[in-house]
C-alpha cells in the first residue's frame, strides 16, 4: 500500500488493523515502516501511540529478550517481539471513511480478547451475524 500524501492520513481503526496485521505477518519494528508510518500522517509517534493503546486493551503482548533466552516467549511469536491477540476484526473503506463488517465494531473478541484464545481470522463469509463474535456485556 502506497500512500499519495500525508493528507491521506488514516482513522485510528484502521490504522489498528495495519498495525495488527503487519505484527501478524512481518519481522522488524512497525514504527520504522515506511507505509504503516506514511499511513499515520507521517508520524511514527502516531504508529507508537497506537500499538501502546492496542497493548492496554490486550490486542498485543511483548516478549522481551529473542527466542531461547526468554523461556516464556511463545515459538510462534516474530522477532519484533509482540504477539497478536484475538480478532483483527474485517473493514473497508469507503468514501474516505473506515468502516467495520458487520459485527466487529464492538466484537470484544476485537477489541479486548482472551489472551489464551490466541489469534482469531474473521470468517471470510458472514451471514447475517459472525459466529465468532463476543457481543458487549
Amino acid at each position: 500500500m502506497e500512500w499519495e500524501t500525508m493528507a491521506d492520513r488514516v482513522s485510528n481503526d484502521e490504522l489498528d488493523s495495519l498495525i495488527w496485521h503487519f505484527l501478524r505477518d512481518q519481522d522488524g519494528q512497525a514504527t520504522n515502516n515506511d507505509d504503516l508510518v506514511a499511513a499515520a500522517g507521517g508520524k511514527w509517534r502516531r504508529v507508537d501511540s497506537r500499538i501502546q493503546a492496542m497493548r492496554k486493551a490486550g490486542r498485543i503482548r511483548f516478549y522481551r529478550g529473542p527466542r531461547g533466552v526468554n523461556p516464556n516467549r511463545p515459538a510462534h511469536v516474530r522477532s519484533h517481539g509482540w504477539e497478536v491477540l484475538g480478532c483483527p476484526g474485517e473493514g473497508f473503506n469507503e468514501d474516505g471513511r473506515w468502516d467495520w463488517r458487520e459485527d466487529c465494531s464492538d466484537c470484544l473478541r476485537r477489541t479486548n480478547p482472551d489472551p489464551d484464545a490466541g489469534t482469531v481470522e474473521p470468517p471470510l463469509i458472514v451471514v447475517f451475524e459472525c459466529e465468532l463474535r463476543i457481543a458487549p456485556n
